[in-house]
């Protein structure tokens, strides 16, 4: 006798793949988006702690002209001025973006049957 819950038809293989698909894509893109960046000669951290931090010194550099802090580096602690945080910040912005907007056009190519898995590992900011 044939258990019919236990049938997997050919529609819910082709969404077990899609999904799997989608779900390579957006490791792949927290991947790009930790994987750090550099401002000025300096490296910066872009996991998610980071971005938080960064974010909350920039507010304290628009609020303070005058405001400098040590940041701690993977080479290091430095010292950088409020408009260096500023500039930090918004690099690290745009590099989280770039992520994601790569990731929605590889959304957009799964979902237009136009992606193909070379796809994954190309088009990624550095």
């Amino acid at each position: 006798m044939i258990d019919w819950n236990q049938v997997v038809t050919a529609e819910d293989k082709a969404r077990q793949h899609k999904n799997a698909v989608l779900d390579a894509i957006a490791s792949r893109r927290w991947q790009a988006e930790c994987s750090g960046i550099a401002v000025d000669g300096m490296a910066f951290k872009t996991d998610r702690e980071s971005q938080a931090l960064i974010t909350g010194a920039a507010v304290s550099a628009m609020l303070d002209s005058n405001y400098s802090v040590q940041w701690k580096t993977p080479g290091g602690f430095v010292l950088i001025s409020g408009q260096q945080v500023i500039a930090v910040a918004s690099a690290i912005r745009a590099h989280v973006q770039a992520c994601f907007d790569r990731e929605a056009e590889l959304v957009a190519a799964v979902e237009a049957g136009t992606y193909s898995d070379e796809m994954l590992n190309t088009g990624w900011p550095e």
